[in-house]
């Protein structure tokens, strides 16, 4: 592979990348058999819903008799190892899924532990309305053993698990077994309402967190269940009793899920969902080789090659704000659209800082295409995530490197 591109980058990222893929391909035999479990099990939830060709005509107006989308969330249930589910593109983002499930379950005086510390960014702004609305709110801000620290609180209404790593430097994500803490969970509080932020997680392993005991998972589709073709949209699945109170909130109270137009998007989201198993073991490929990649760089990555991963983000502690516009960049370069684009800091709803975001993707702001994000803020890490093609990830690992070698940038 590399031959093909040896005349356009430095000879020595070009060794250091042909190794970093020979040490990488010796993880793919594992990661491929994880995704044909959960390939499996896609298409058994398709057959168990009864998918056929009429299915992805989709309906107009208030959607009522839509029997393709109850048949989407029969096979996202079933994909998700869920009793139900709610997938629609009316979504807006995995932040306003994640919202709608605490918020539909949340009332006055009930107390929320958030067991994986200070929740993403763009969430904050719903658990200040919660913490308004007279709901406690409790934050593992020591990042503490979350069974031990769940321990203290009983009475908590809910206990919220992230699964990804978000903008936190420190590695509570993956320093304890995801799976191995919900089971604990529910098995010590089984009266609590487990609910997990999703993003980035699905179809990483073969079994999802409600196979192990969370009441709610929350995602977005332009993430790793829309296999890169869902064009918007998000998802909640889990339990039928947690999910009853989420159809009253996001609709209306009595509506039930019978309604919901679904016009022209029922053959992407069935196609995605179709191709996320083989999607998302790209992006997990990408991910191990561009932790490999730069750490012989020399620089600190986050999960390190041959940790056990959780989602697809790999987080590279460039150290600098030069460097994250240089990498930013390099990735923005790389891709098959907007190539000639330049990233540039800004701030968005949501964030507490400037964030910086690269990438040039066939489904915008689509975080499972390959792309890259960071807070512009001490300690200047950057999250690279995606890759519908694993190729797409070599071409943009050497890109970014070759920026940051142009500009000096590369540790001594």
């Amino acid at each position: 592979m590399f031959s093909l591109i040896s005349n356009n980058f430095d000879p020595r990222l070009l060794k250091i990348a042909h190794d970093a893929e020979e040490r990488a391909i010796s993880h793919f035999p594992s990661l491929e058999r994880v995704r044909r479990a959960n390939f499996f099990k896609v298409v058994s939830g398709f057959q168990k819903a009864g998918v056929s060709e009429s299915s992805l005509k989709g309906s107009s107006g208030y959607g009522l008799g839509d029997f393709g989308r109850e048949a989407l969330e029969i096979a996202f249930a079933h994909s998700l190892d869920a009793q139900d589910s709610l997938v629609r593109m009316q979504f807006v983002s995995g932040t306003h899924a994640i919202a709608t499930a605490l918020l539909s379950h949340l009332r006055p005086k009930n107390l929320i532990l958030c067991l994986s510390g200070k929740a993403y960014s763009s969430l904050l702004p719903t658990f200040s309305h919660l913490e308004e609305s007279g709901v406690r709110v409790i934050i593992n801000s020591d990042h503490q053993d979350p069974v031990d620290f769940a321990g203290r609180y009983p009475d908590a209404r809910v206990l919220y698990l992230q699964r990804s790593i978000g903008y936190q430097p420190g590695p509570l994500k993956n320093s304890f077994d995801f799976f191995e803490i919900i089971s604990a969970l529910k098995k010590l509080f089984p009266s609590s309402l487990l609910i997990v932020d999703n993003c980035y997680g699905e179809f990483v392993r073969e079994k999802e967190p409600t196979a192990y005991g969370a009441d709610l998972i929350c995602g977005s589709l332009i993430k790793n269940p829309g296999g890169g073709l869902a064009l918007g949209g998000g998802y909640i699945a889990g339990t039928a009793e947690a999910m009853r109170p989420i159809f009253d909130h996001f609709f209306a109270p009595g509506l039930g899920k019978e309604l919901g137009a679904t016009e022209g998007q029922l053959r992407n989201l069935f196609q995605g969902l179709y191709f996320a198993p083989f999607t998302v073991c790209e992006a997990l490929k990408g991910a191990v080789f561009f932790s490999y990649f730069f750490q012989a760089l020399g620089f600190q990555v986050y999960p390190e090659p041959q940790a056990p991963r959780n989602d697809i983000v790999q987080a590279i502690m460039l150290g600098s704000r030069e460097r994250l516009l240089a990498f930013a960049r390099g990735i923005q370069k790389a891709s098959a659209l907007d190539h000639q684009a330049v990233p540039i800091p800004q701030r968005l709803p949501g964030y507490e800082e400037e964030v910086l975001m690269a990438g040039g993707t066939f489904v915008s702001g689509a975080s499972l295409e390959l792309s890259f994000d960071a807070p512009i803020a001490p300690p200047y890490m950057g999250y690279l995530q995606g890759g519908l093609i694993f190729d797409h990830a070599v071409l943009g690992a050497l890109v970014a490197a070759q920026e940051l070698l142009k500009q000096g940038l590369l540790p001594k």
